[in-house]
C-alpha cells in the first residue's frame, strides 16, 4: 500500500512539473512569439508564482484557517437574532465548528514544492543573465 502511495505521489509531482513547464512555454510563446532564455526565465517566474499562489490558497482553505472565523460570525449572528427576540445567552453549538483531520488533497504539496523550486530556479537564472 505504501509503494502505491509513493508511486501516486511521484506521478503527481511529475504531472504538476510538466503542466507548469508547458504553461511557461505557452506563456513565453504567446507573449514574445520567439524563444530566448530571458523570455523563458520571465515566463517561468510568472507562471510559477501563479501556481504557487494557487497552491497556498488551497493550503490555507484546506487547513481550516477560516473555520474559526465562520464559527464566530455564526455565533454573533445568532446572539443578535436572539436578543432581538428577547432571549438571552445565545450559544452556538460546537457541532457547527468543523474539526478537520489535517489531510490535504494529493496535489497540494506537489503544487507548492514544484512551484517554489521553479520560482527559485527562475530567480537564479535571472541573476546570471
Amino acid at each position: 500500500m505504501k509503494k502505491l502511495f509513493e508511486k501516486k505521489r511521484s506521478i503527481t509531482f511529475i504531472i504538476v512539473f510538466a503542466v507548469e513547464l508547458l504553461s511557461s512555454f505557452a506563456a513565453m510563446l504567446f507573449r514574445n512569439h520567439q524563444f530566448s532564455l530571458f523570455s523563458l526565465t520571465d515566463s517561468l517566474g510568472l507562471v510559477s508564482l501563479i501556481f504557487l499562489t494557487a497552491g497556498l490558497i488551497i493550503f490555507v482553505i484546506q487547513g481550516g484557517f477560516f473555520d474559526g472565523i465562520v464559527y464566530s460570525f455564526r455565533r454573533f449572528a445568532r446572539s443578535v437574532r436572539k436578543k432581538q427576540l428577547g432571549d438571552v445567552d445565545a450559544e452556538a453549538p460546537m457541532a457547527e465548528y468543523k474539526i478537520r483531520d489535517g489531510s490535504r488533497w494529493p496535489v497540494t504539496w506537489p503544487l507548492l514544492f514544484v512551484s517554489l523550486i521553479l520560482f527559485i530556479l527562475s530567480l537564479l537564472l535571472s541573476l546570471f543573465l
